[in-house]
């Protein structure tokens, strides 16, 4: 039976936050070989001249992986915290998403959360971490949504008390 998990703070009006945007595009890539996912992904931004992006990984391996997983947090208020990170070695992918964002400082943040297949076929997954997520030889596909008028900003929740993505127009990103 799964178990039920109640946040610190009070509960949030809205679960799901979303914004429009008629300039946002899909686009495709490949993951660069020798570099990291969050390397990749901001590159690509850059080339793209867009604020943030939502996107989804496929196929292809990582010759380095590292990756933690949501364990109990019995120091609180958080009901749920990251475990240690634990050391994957080489890994193909199997699929993945995440957003491409921004932290409190405006800095680049790379979420992403990923199913992989060691080299006996034993499949494992979580949160990837994305400067120790090294691409192989045979590249990730990228399948993304970027926006150039929307920020995927790291803002304080209140009900889980962690940081978590929120969308904001560009022009407020700042300022939320």
């Amino acid at each position: 039976m799964p178990r039920l998990l109640r946040h610190p703070g009070p509960v949030a009006p809205n679960r799901r936050e979303s914004r429009a945007e008629a300039r946002g595009r899909a686009v495709r890539f490949h993951l660069l070989p020798g570099r990291s996912l969050h390397a990749c992904l901001v590159a690509a931004l850059g080339q793209n001249g867009v604020a943030s992006a939502v996107f989804t990984l496929q196929g292809g391996a990582f010759s380095r992986l590292s990756y933690c997983i949501a364990a109990p947090n019995p120091e609180g208020p958080q009901v749920a915290r990251y475990s240690d990170p634990i050391e994957a070695g080489p890994a193909a992918a199997i699929g993945g998403g995440g957003a491409l964002g921004r932290d409190a400082g405006g800095l680049p943040l790379v979420h992403c959360h990923a199913l992989f297949c060691d080299a006996q076929g034993s499949v494992f997954g979580g949160h990837v971490l994305p400067h120790a997520a090294i691409v192989g030889d045979d590249p990730p596909v990228v399948h993304a949504r970027m926006f150039a008028a929307v920020w995927i900003a790291q803002r304080p929740d209140p009900e889980t008390a962690m940081s978590v993505f929120h969308p904001v127009p560009v022009e407020r990103a700042h300022a939320v």
